[in-house]
């Protein structure tokens, strides 16, 4: 079997028949699909049950107390069969044909990882596809620390999401890249580990993934269990700097700094004592050599925190590296 496509479900009824029209839809790969209920509430399993009748040879599905989306996505690549893995949030939908595309270009190169592209929607809008630079676009199958470090050539160019990426399910397993249950955002860590693992990584510019943004989901609320998670995972990236590679550790030293920012400026925003946190960002942009980079905000956070978030305020500067959400 070619591919595994895994869907958790959670409370979802609102929004997964029109995820799952969409992936059933895919018709030129041989492919099944793992729908993995986790503990909803709703109608969603019912629905669940409806396409496993419709589609029976090629759905399975699991019925879980909830644990979270780590737990599901986890059970999902245990139970999986095909030879690559994608994943797929039971509120959005994807391009079908230009699923098919992506993935059989990334499977003729026999990549670890194929890299692709979404847009967000919100009820009727359809956003452009999102930014990726000139380098990224041109760089040809190489190591994943490369693609990593070219990443950061282009502004706001790295992206955290599993869903428009495609991985093959050999070197997960071998790498023993699972997902961490207790953290929230989880592809934060589950991304760039991909990246300082992968032999083969190129990316492949089709943006077959619609990613739905709507008010009170997990990746728009800011809050202290996200931050908490945010710290967790910087120690966790910081602990691979020595053992990768020099472009490893390039792209770690520009990617560490701007996570922890975040935190620093939750600190002083909040008005809690932030002293620790400080120190903390300070400990880590040294250890990482993050000066190097020449990154004027945070060589200006490093000594004077609260003028930095004060000219970060008044400029509207984002925060960190990652893409701002397109307007439609």
């Amino acid at each position: 079997m070619d591919l595994t496509i895994i869907v958790p479900v959670y409370n979802v009824e609102e929004f997964l028949v029109e995820c799952l029209e969409s992936i059933y839809k895919v018709s030129d790969i041989d492919y099944e699909v793992i729908l993995v209920n986790d503990g909803s509430k709703d109608d969603s399993l019912n629905i669940l049950k409806k396409y496993k009748e419709l589609y029976p040879t090629k759905t399975k599905i699991i019925d879980k107390e909830n644990g979270g989306l780590s737990s599901a996505r986890n059970i999902g690549i245990k139970e999986a069969k095909g030879e690559y893995l994608a994943f797929v949030d039971s509120d959005d939908v994807i391009d079908p044909k230009g699923f098919e595309e992506f993935f059989k270009e990334g499977q003729r190169l026999d990549l670890d990882v194929m890299v692709g592209n979404m847009r967000y929607f919100s009820e009727n809008k359809i956003g452009e596809p999102l930014f990726r630079s000139q380098e990224i676009k041109d760089f040809t199958v190489s190591k994943g620390t490369k693609f990593f470090l070219t990443l950061f050539q282009g502004s706001k160019c790295f992206r955290e999401e599993v869903v428009d990426d495609i991985y093959k399910r050999e070197f997960i397993c071998e790498n023993k890249l699972y997902f961490h249950d207790n953290l929230i955002h989880e592809d934060s860590y589950f991304t760039p580990m991909v990246y300082l693992k992968a032999k083969r990584i190129k990316y492949i510019d089709i943006a077959f993934y619609y990613y739905r943004q709507r008010n009170g989901s997990i990746m728009s609320v800011v809050n202290d269990k996200s931050i908490e998670s945010l710290e967790k995972i910087c120690y966790m990236l910081l602990s691979e700097f020595s053992k990768t590679d020099e472009y490893g550790r390039e792209a770690l030293s520009k990617l560490l700094p701007s996570f922890y920012k975040v935190i620093l400026y939750r600190y002083i925003n909040s008005g809690k004592d932030y002293k620790q946190k400080l120190k903390n960002y300070r400990d880590i942009f040294k250890e990482v050599r993050a000066v190097k980079n020449k990154n004027l905000e945070e060589i200006f956070i490093y000594f004077a925190p609260t003028v930095a978030n004060f000219c970060r305020k008044i400029i509207g500067k984002e925060i960190g590296n990652t893409q701002k959400i397109p307007k439609f």
